[in-house]
């Protein structure tokens, strides 16, 4: 056996030999490369159109054991085309192909080994028109004759196990395209089988570095590619598909799945697609340059990460869809027209788009975070309508430090802005929105709370501790049809509001709530709603100031219908303290409550003609205090109704220093007052417990007059009135007065009845009743003020019960009329119609003196004297120091300077005595006195003239006879009937001056 074993490996051993050498002989002499190389070239011109090169070939066996392999050396196709960049389509520097020979001996079947391509380069080039320099294989034009069958158009089956690209260099450039790609280095295999109509295989490019021009743009600069795909390839479908490729550019790595087709219409392609952690700054180097302006002054950095899907047809007029999803992490961003960095960029977006329809292309943003040093953003939302007008809905949360984006306000404006914001904001609006301002189109909501806050734009400044604004545009719950432009509500615990130092307003825990039609309108007043409540508001302007506690109230603005640039103002208000001041001036009120309705008429140039107002006021305990008066106004309560030509008073009271009215009743004509065409009437129910005539006088004197007639007008102290009392003019206003008490300078009447009526500069006291210390009174009169030193009265005054010394000293003026009255004492009864003229100092002017006056009395005492004693001695009346006056009534006339005194009788003791006569008001008198019954035998008379300091009283004859009685002559009452018809008269404009 050991022998057989030995004899059988010799044996072996000796033909591997003899195979062997067989071999070597028939590479070394029969198939060398001096005879290859010819044959090669030969063939090679039958079935290539172009110049080729062929520097030598050989074949290979050890190398490629067991199977066989052809090396050829220094390859090279020349094809010049015009536009081309290279005149040679390839050119290799080495080429080794190695085929499985019994394969395609047994099997039929073409098993490429091996091929390795090391060194050279490739050029494939195609114009416009579709001209190629890659067209080269000849056409076999005898076998193109007959009809190939189905059988012999198929592939054949081909296992590539390695293909091996080396250091190979590839310029590809497409003008129809418009794509110049140069790869230098590519370094890549390729494995696979070709079968009749199905290719599988795997391309791994290990190395490349990649340029790219795209429409003259550079996209890729010596760019790091490499590529591993699997991939399979239907050439009858024109369908390439691929599992799990990945590839990177620059070392930024993708994954890759699907399938990209070919039909009449174009690509069709169905690729998912996977990236990780892209460092976004990596991906910048490689934007086109005609890009990077728009990134200019921007630093950008983070990790990317995306996944999606292309899908559909890609044409010259169809792009397939993106389905994109982007992740966005870690980022930070600085950008020179952005004040501070941003920082902790989170993102995470859907893109979905064919690039071209709006109808089904948007951008979702699922989320998108950013920071600041301080400041916090987040925003969500969706972007639409990307091709044609792009259209964002986004919400956005923000947690914001102003003073971080204070930078961002440009110099010019002299703005500043400070604090805190936090909340959270709504929007949809479009590009096109943004660009014409287009607001009524803008939907825009949100609630956002400023904490410490501080903004000044040039002289004005805002701030507030905290605040909360929630807003909408439009408005999306409009209490009218006219308010659906913006909302907006203000929860605010302090804001304040100033210009400089010359204003301010300030407003406590103030809630404001208004919605408003588009302000944007400047041919029509704005529609607005507005209400509004606060615990406290204060404002201050030059030298006016007002604070108010818990306002509350409602505001509506609308435009009139015939005149749309003219307000109407519909206010609901009350409050509780209000305090203000205008200089010296100051107002306060305990409660207000006001509901009023305004129009305006900005064609009037009176402020008071501008604003037509109506409605009702109640407001209680108020005190006003006006400068160049002494005293305030206190207001304990006034309810009323008004309109711009009623004001109707349901209650009114008010105290000035020691007077207090109550006013209840109406004013009519107000408006037409103020336009100048129409008296202002009025008729009140006056009552008062206490009136000061004087300040009452102060308060009233000159309405409706000149400046100059009303500056005489004035208070000079608590109780001196200057005068004289001019009676307001335009005005018919009827007191139908009921005072308690009134005080004129240091006198005093209680009990006050009767109407006072005030007409236009007629001053009427028609049948009033009153009591004074001294008596009962009745009074009717007339006063007139045409000038201010001329001064009309006309009265009919009544005394009844008057004690006769405090009825001179009550009208010094009686001494004059009846200078007898200075002799006698006690109590009677006086009653005088009289009119005439006074001076500004209220002295009658006595050539102007007309009138009648009467006294009656009862037990009156006959004042001992020089002139009594020597009248009583001359009629020998009983000597007494008292001399009791049984009855006394005597009637005279006034006119001018002359008192005409009708024959009265005259009872005392037992004496009944006759007197008549006349005095002058320059005290010059004549008189007689006739004694007509008496215990004496003899009747007496005596005549008295002359004057109180140079007279004589002379016995005469008796004018009247025994026991004659006077008649009464009623001068008074005539003198009443006359008074009454120059009253009428006067108040309608019969009598005139």
């Amino acid at each position: 056996m050991k022998k057989f074993g030995k004899i059988f490996l010799v044996s072996l051993f000796s033909l591997l030999a003899i195979l062997i050498i067989g071999v070597s002989v028939v590479l070394w002499y029969v198939f060398t490369p001096e005879k290859l190389t010819p044959i090669v070239r030969k063939q090679a011109e039958k079935y290539i159109n172009c110049q080729s090169q062929v520097g030598e070939v050989e074949l290979t066996f050890f190398s490629t054991f067991p199977n066989f392999g052809i090396k050829v050396k220094q390859f090279a196709l020349i094809n010049p085309v015009t536009g081309s960049p290279n005149d040679t389509l390839a050119k290799v520097d080495e080429l080794i192909g190695v085929v499985d020979v019994a394969a395609w001996l047994k099997k039929n079947e073409l098993v490429l080994v091996g091929l390795e391509l090391s060194g050279g380069y490739f050029t494939v080039y195609s114009d416009s028109l579709g001209h190629t320099n890659y067209d080269i294989v000849a056409v076999d034009t005898a076998s193109t004759s007959i009809p190939a069958t189905a059988s012999e158009t198929k592939l054949p089956k081909i296992d590539i196990r390695n293909v091996v690209l080396n250091k190979v260099n590839v310029h590809f450039k497409d003008q129809s395209l418009k794509v110049d790609m140069v790869v230098h280095d590519l370094s890549a295999k390729i494995t696979g089988t070709v079968a009749p109509n199905d290719i599988n295989g795997n391309v791994n490019v290990s190395k490349a570095l990649v340029s790219m021009d795209y429409e003259g743009e550079k996209y890729l600069q010596q760019a790091s590619v490499k590529f591993d795909a699997p991939l399979n390839v239907t050439p009858s479908g024109e369908l390439v598909q691929f599992k799990e490729a990945t590839a990177s550019i620059n070392d930024l790595s993708f994954s890759l799945n699907g399938s990209v087709g070919n039909d009449k219409q174009g690509f069709v392609t169905d690729i998912q697609y996977k990236l990780a952690s892209w460092q976004i700054k990596n991906i910048l180097e490689m934007v086109p340059p005609s890009f990077q302006s728009y990134l200019k002054g921007v630093e950008l950095d983070g990790l990317l990460t995306s996944d999606g899907a292309v899908k559909g047809l890609y044409n010259d007029s169809v792009m397939p869809l993106l389905n994109l999803h982007v992740l966005l992490e870690k980022g930070t961003m600085k950008y020179s027209g952005f004040p501070q960095p941003l920082h902790d960029l989170e993102g995470d977006l859907n893109i979905y788009t064919d690039l071209k329809t709006d109808s089904i292309s948007f951008v979702k943003i699922n989320r998108f975070d950013a920071k600041t040093p301080k400041s916090i953003i987040n925003m969500e939302g969706i972007v639409n309508h990307l091709f044609k007008d792009i259209y964002c809905d986004f919400t956005t949360n923000a947690s914001l430090i102003l003073d971080e984006f204070s930078a961002m306000i440009p110099l010019s404006m002299k703005a500043d802005v400070k604090g805190k914001a936090i909340g959270t904001v709504k929007s949809a609006i479009s590009m096109s929105q943004m660009e014409k301002m287009q607001l009524e189109k803008m939907k825009l909501s949100g609630s956002v709370t400023l904490s410490d806050f501080r903004a000044s734009y040039d002289s004005l400044l805002m701030t507030t501790d905290k605040s909360k604004i929630d807003f909408a545009l439009p408005n999306p719950q409009a209490s009218t049809k006219d308010t659906k432009f913006v909302f907006a509500n203000i929860l605010s615990d302090n804001l304040f509001v100033s210009k400089l130092k010359n204003y301010f307003a300030s407003f406590q825990n103030a809630t404001i709530s208004l919605e408003t039609s588009d302000v944007r309108n400047t041919s029509r007043i704005p529609d607005l709603k507005c209400s509004f409540g606060m615990d406290s508001f204060s404002a201050e302007m030059d030298t006016m100031s007002i604070v108010i506690a818990k306002p509350i109230g409602k505001v509506s603005l609308s435009p009139r219908r015939e005149h749309p640039d003219q307000p109407r103002i519909a206010l609901t208000y009350n409050s509780d303290q209000l305090e203000t001041k205008m200089g010296k001036s100051s107002a306060f009120i305990k409660k207000i409550n006001l509901d009023t309705d305004i129009l305006n008429d900005n064609s009037q140039k009176d402020i008071f003609l501008q604003w037509l107002v109506k409605g009702f006021v109640d407001m209680s305990q108020g005190k006003i205090t006006v400068a160049g008066f002494s005293h305030p106004i206190e207001i304990p309560q006034v309810k009323m109704n008004f309109e711009p030509e009623t004001f109707a008073i349901k209650e009114g009271t008010l105290k000035i220093d020691r007077s207090d009215f109550q006013l209840v009743g109406n004013l009519n004509n107000v408006l037409s007052y103020f336009m100048g065409d129409s008296i202002l009437r009025g008729n009140f129910t006056f009552k008062s417990n206490r009136t000061d005539l004087t300040q009452l006088m102060a308060l009233t004197s000159g309405i409706g007059d000149s400046a100059s007639v009303k500056a005489t007008a004035k208070t000079v102290s608590d109780t001196t009135y200057t005068g004289p009392y001019m009676v307001p003019k335009g005005i018919d206003v009827t007191l139908n007065a009921n005072i308690k008490t009134a005080t004129f300078a240091n006198d005093s009447a209680t009990h006050i009845l009767g109407k006072v009526q005030l007409r236009d500069g007629n001053l009427l006291l028609d049948g009033l009743t009153f009591e004074t210390p001294a008596a009962k009174m009745q009074l009717t009169a007339l006063y007139n003020t045409p000038r201010k030193n001329h001064l009309f009265v006309g009265m009919d005054y009544h005394m009844l019960d008057v004690e006769i010394g405090e009825l001179l000293t009550m009208i010094p003026d009686i001494d004059s009329l009846m200078p007898m009255l200075r002799s006698f004492g006690g109590r009677g009864e006086f009653h005088i119609a009289v009119e005439t003229y006074l001076d500004s100092m209220y002295n009658v002017k006595k050539s102007t003196l007309r009138g009648a006056s009467s006294i009656k009395g009862n037990n009156m005492t006959l004042m001992d004297g020089e002139t009594f004693s020597e009248i009583a001695k001359k009629l020998m009346f009983s000597k007494k120091t008292q001399n009791k006056v049984d009855s006394l009534s005597a009637e005279f006339t006034i006119f001018r300077n002359e008192i005409d005194v009708f024959p009265f009788l005259l009872v005392m003791d037992k004496y009944k005595a006759v007197i008549s006569g006349r005095h002058n008001f320059d005290l010059t008198f004549d008189y007689h006195i006739s004694v007509v019954d008496s215990p004496l035998p003899v009747k007496l008379g005596l005549d008295i003239k002359g004057n109180m300091e140079d007279y004589s009283v002379r016995l005469a004859k008796c004018r009247y006879a025994e026991l004659y009685r006077p008649a009464s002559r009623k001068a008074v009452e005539s003198k009443q009937l006359e008074l009454r018809k120059m009253i009428r008269d006067m108040l309608t404009k019969k009598v005139k001056e």
